[in-house]
């Protein structure tokens, strides 16, 4: 595969051939465009990192119709492009999936390793360079360029949180990256990017000179887009030493497959082990709940890393499942009547159809433990939303 992304079809020549591709009026396109600024919400979420530290991130969600419209930019436009496989987040691939471990385990086998991130990142990414992606890269010209980057991005810069900012994140160093690349590899380095993470790696210690030219050569493509270095995120890393994570994307890489390390290991068999007796004393709270499906998070995390316990932990995990109560199983009897009482034009609402889904997962919980009620239910959903529309039917 090329170094250089590849747009393999001829550039949409105007904004009447730009609405026919997103199937979409354009009078209706112009609109969207325009009061693009005005159709998202924005709401805060906080997580933990690695090392238990509270962070605080804004995400900014597209309503119904933007929403739409740039998950159709993504199946019609962004995932006609070849992606070249150093870059790893966020890329619909069957033929070579891409995600945080195949990410690892590019530098598998590393001896060392420069792990770079880019500083506030998706907020970075301004406007002037989004046009650029569409009118250098697709070849698109100025019209269509400028009315795809206004639906892209929000007051001036890419969402986190929008359906195509992982693709424009991909793309932003369409013309620089793959230089790089090729210049890295005359020198035996290994590199890839997930989004705003970086990873250089090699089988032979870098030089102090190479280390400090490897980051400015780095460095200057970033900053030719407005991008600047996370200095407080930055790691150089050798395998001997018992000092430091040597990970990639939170992955241990110290052998031929990426793996998670042997704390993180015993922590979650101390998950299980707390499930078991969290279950004993009642598996109907909604916080049980929501810890099982914690833990099955990280043993599904360690079956994926072919980790041998994980086995045996998702077998111990199977027989202390979730349960329904009488009064969840009241709750989803009343939530049936209300969605199949719903008149024509509601129940195809994308809305509705959420809960419809949402009420379907719910039963197959409550299946558990009484599988006439949960059929019953299924039954009476099925006469109304038998022909119910897909996820993917409902955004395309």
């Amino acid at each position: 595969m090329k170094l250089k992304p590849h747009y393999p079809h001829n550039p949409i020549a105007s904004i009447e051939a730009l609405a026919t591709t997103l199937g979409i009026h354009p009078k209706l396109l112009q609109d969207l465009a325009n009061k693009a600024d005005d159709s998202y919400t924005d709401f805060l979420i906080t997580s933990k990192n690695r090392k238990g530290e509270v962070k605080d991130r804004t995400v900014c969600e597209p309503k119904f119709e933007l929403k739409k419209l740039q998950k159709r930019i993504n199946s019609r436009i962004f995932e006609k492009v070849e992606y070249p496989l150093y870059l790893q987040g966020g890329i619909r691939d069957e033929e070579s999936p891409r995600d945080y471990v195949a990410n690892a385990q590019i530098h598998a086998h590393a001896n060392q390793i420069i792990c770079i991130d880019i500083k506030q990142f998706y907020p970075s990414i301004k406007i002037p360079h989004v046009k650029n992606i569409f009118k250098y890269f697709f070849k698109f010209p100025e019209e269509v360029s400028e009315m795809l980057a206004k639906l892209v991005t929000y007051r001036g810069a890419v969402p986190q949180g929008g359906c195509t900012s992982s693709y424009i994140a991909n793309l932003i160093f369409y013309d620089t990256e793959y230089l790089l690349v090729s210049e890295l590899r005359k020198h035996s380095v290994k590199y890839s990017r997930l989004l705003d993470d970086i990873t250089l790696s090699a089988e032979k210690d870098f030089t102090k000179e190479q280390e400090e030219f490897f980051i400015r050569k780095i460095s200057a493509m970033f900053t030719k887009y407005g991008l600047s270095m996370h200095s407080g995120k930055k790691r150089i890393e050798h395998r001997s030493n018992s000092d430091v994570s040597f990970e990639v994307t939170g992955l241990w890489i110290g052998h031929k497959k990426p793996k998670a390390r042997k704390e993180e290991r015993r922590f979650v068999r101390q998950l299980v082990f707390m499930c078991e007796r969290e279950y004993k004393v009642s598996p109907y709270t909604k916080e049980y709940h929501e810890r099982w499906n914690e833990v099955s998070g990280k043993v599904a995390k360690l079956q994926r890393l072919e980790h041998q316990q994980a086995k045996n932990l998702r077998k111990r995990l199977g027989l202390i499942l979730p349960l329904y109560d009488e009064n969840m199983e009241k709750q989803l009897t009343h939530e049936t009547k209300k969605l199949i009482t719903l008149s024509l034009p509601q129940s195809k609402r994308p809305g509705n159809i959420k809960r419809v889904n949402s009420l379907i997962n719910k039963l197959g919980i409550l299946s558990r433990n009484n599988k006439a009620l949960a059929r019953s239910l299924r039954l009476q959903l099925s006469t109304v939303y038998a022909d119910k529309p897909s996820n993917k039917e409902i955004w395309e």
